[in-house]
């Protein structure tokens, strides 16, 4: 009978020990810890925001929803102990605070989240670019160059596909030939939203950036809207304003090399002439062209059009381009006076003619033409006037123009034009 009882009394103390334990768990209610700073400071630049989170005592079916009125919030998640939301860029010229609702049943619970602005004079992005290439394409319309320049932290290929490449893309217009080693000139490049390709700018057209993912497609990508290229001996530098509101700051050191060529499919031999070439042509006419110091290097540059008749232009049409010995104020006649012996565009030298070339399927420079009512006649008829002297002098009211010359495949280019008082035009202000 004893032994009975302490039986009965020992069942019954572990019923009450259970009946405690279930009454324990039945009374444990779930919390939400939020792992994040208070207030959460998000970058002015924007982007994916990851705010970590803790629920103890789940609930079976409850989960977690979390919502934002701000419009400049987007995206919010929330699984697995990590909430994210996306930010916009802060383009505003104040700070701006938003709060990121957590509600779990019966708890809510915020999260202040602060963006500031950008600091004064700061970039979104400054890059260091390690790589620097692109295309020459030579001259275009309007009596300019293009260099199609690309500028990277990662390996230039056909599609730029590196996986998290960066890369930049310039659409630039020159005034300076590139020749057989392209050299992206000096000067200063400002973004033009037409499509006049004037010389000093480049293009928003065709100028753009992008950032590539792991995989090296493109993640992001950026159009211009505004901006500079500043390009030195060995140095190219551009601030550039995209349409997002970031600012990006790209630096290059180091040779401005740019590979491609247009003029590696320009002909061996340019001039059409199978012989000699002699005219000698008496009232003739002749027009100046006077530009200044267009090749920035302290003589004055003027452009020739020697025409064997006018109104309409028929015959013989020469053009040249020559170098004078110095600087003059005004366009006069006087200061195109002298003899003028070859030289190169790409090594300007004073008392010269800049020799004939072809670049391409363009025709630079010195040349011959001929001409039918004022249009120039395409095929035969085209020498360039690569080598030799010419020679500018007056006689009375006239000015003769003397040629002893050869072109590219050593044919004699020899005569004269004996002009009437030349027509003269003052581009140097342009």
């Amino acid at each position: 009978m004893k032994k009975l009882l302490s039986l009965l009394t020992l069942s019954l103390a572990l019923l009450v020990a259970c009946s405690k334990a279930d009454d324990t768990q039945k009374s444990a209610e779930p919390t939400l810890t939020i792992l994040s700073e208070q207030p959460l400071d998000v970058d002015f630049r924007g982007g994916k925001v990851t705010i970590p989170y803790e629920i103890a005592n789940p609930q079976s079916g409850v989960e977690l929803a979390v919502s934002c009125t701000a419009s400049w919030v987007s995206e919010l998640m929330a699984s697995n102990g990590v909430s994210t939301f996306v930010a916009e860029r802060n383009s505003g010229s104040t700070p701006r605070e938003a709060a990121i609702i957590f509600t779990y049943g019966d708890i809510e619970q915020s999260l202040l989240i602060k963006q500031g602005i950008r600091p004064e004079g700061g970039y979104d992005y400054d890059m260091q670019a390690t790589v620097f290439g692109g295309e020459y394409y030579g001259m275009g319309l309007n009596d300019n160059f293009n260099y199609y320049v690309q500028v990277g932290d990662s390996e230039i290929n056909e599609s730029n596909n590196i996986p998290n490449g960066t890369y930049y893309y310039f659409d630039i217009y020159a005034k300076h030939r590139g020749g057989d080693h392209p050299i992206l000139p000096n000067g200063t490049y400002t973004l033009a939203n037409n499509e006049d390709n004037a010389i000093g700018t480049f293009t928003a057209k065709e100028s753009k950036a992008h950032i590539n993912n792991e995989l090296g497609e493109v993640e992001t990508a950026f159009t211009m809207v505004n901006g500079t290229v500043t390009v030195t001996d060995n140095k190219f530098e551009a601030v550039i304003y995209m349409s997002d509101g970031t600012i990006h700051h790209i630096l290059y050191e180091g040779e401005l090399h740019v590979p491609y060529a247009v003029n590696a499919e320009t002909p061996e031999v340019g001039s059409s002439l199978t012989e000699d070439l002699v005219f000698d042509h008496n009232a003739a006419s002749i027009r100046l062209f006077y530009y200044g110091d267009y090749y920035e290097c302290g003589k004055d540059y003027w452009s020739i059009a020697l025409m064997e008749t006018v109104y309409p232009i028929n015959g013989d049409y020469v053009m040249v381009d020559i170098i004078t010995d110095g600087l003059n104020e005004g366009a006069d006649v006087e200061n195109i006076y002298g003899t003028y012996t070859a030289c190169s565009d790409l090594d300007i030298k004073e008392n010269s003619f800049l020799s004939g070339i072809m670049e391409g399927a363009m025709y630079l420079y010195s040349w011959r033409l001929i001409c039918e009512d004022d249009y120039i006649v395409n095929g035969n008829g085209r020498v360039p006037i690569s080598d030799g002297t010419i020679t500018v002098e007056p006689d009375g009211s006239n000015v003769i123009v003397t040629f002893d010359c050869v072109d590219d495949a050593n044919h004699k280019v020899h005569g004269t034009f004996v002009c009437g008082y030349p027509e003269i035009y003052d581009r140097s202000k342009r």
